[in-house]
C-alpha cells in the first residue's frame, strides 16, 4: 500500500489478499510433502515364488542359445504375469541341478525392487532361497511382447 497525502493509502495493483496468500503457501507446502512422500528413490526386498523351466522346454522361443559355450543349459525363471513373457536368464549347470534336485516348478527368489515415484523401476536378485547368493547368478533380463515387465513384480 502507498500513502498518498492526507493520510490516505492505496493499494497495489500487485499486491495479493491475505487468504490468497494462505492457500498459495498452504499448496505449496502440500506439494513438498508430497515430493518427499514419492518422489525419492527408495527400495523394497520382497520374495516372489516364480515357475522356472528350461530354454529347450519353455514353450516359446526365448532370447540366446539353450546351451552356452561352456555346455551350461539355459534356465528361464519367469516373472509374475502371462503377457509380456518376462523372464531372467541364467546359464549354470549347478542351479539346474538344484533345481532338479528340488523337484518343484517354482523357485522363491529374494528381490529388491527399487521404486522411484512410487512405482518400481528395476529389480536385482538378492538370493535364491536355499541356494545363496543369486545376484550373479542371472546374467540377463529379457520379455517377448509389449508392455512392462515391473508392473507385475508390483502386484
Amino acid at each position: 500500500m502507498a500513502t498518498l497525502s492526507g493520510g490516505a493509502t492505496r493499494k497495489s495493483k500487485f499486491a495479493l489478499s491475505g487468504t490468497v496468500c494462505r492457500i498459495l503457501a498452504g499448496c505449496t507446502v502440500a506439494v513438498f510433502l508430497i515430493s518427499l512422500l514419492f518422489g525419492f528413490d527408495y527400495h523394497r526386498v520382497a520374495t516372489y515364488e516364480l515357475r522356472w523351466t528350461t530354454g529347450d522346454v519353455a514353450g516359446f522361443d526365448s532370447y540366446g542359445p539353450n546351451v552356452d559355450k561352456n555346455g551350461n543349459r539355459k534356465i528361464l525363471v519367469l516373472l509374475p504375469g502371462d503377457q509380456p513373457r518376462c523372464y531372467m536368464i541364467s546359464y549354470s549347470n549347478d542351479l539346474l541341478t538344484y533345481l532338479s534336485k528340488q523337484n518343484r516348478a517354482t523357485i522363491p527368489l529374494v528381490l529388491r525392487l527399487n521404486y522411484s515415484f512410487g512405482k518400481i523401476y528395476s529389480f536385482e536378485v538378492v538370493r535364491i532361497a536355499g541356494y545363496g547368493e543369486g545376484a550373479n547368478t542371472f546374467t540377463q533380463s529379457a520379455h517377448s511382447g509389449g508392455g512392462n515387465c515391473m508392473d507385475h513384480l508390483a502386484r
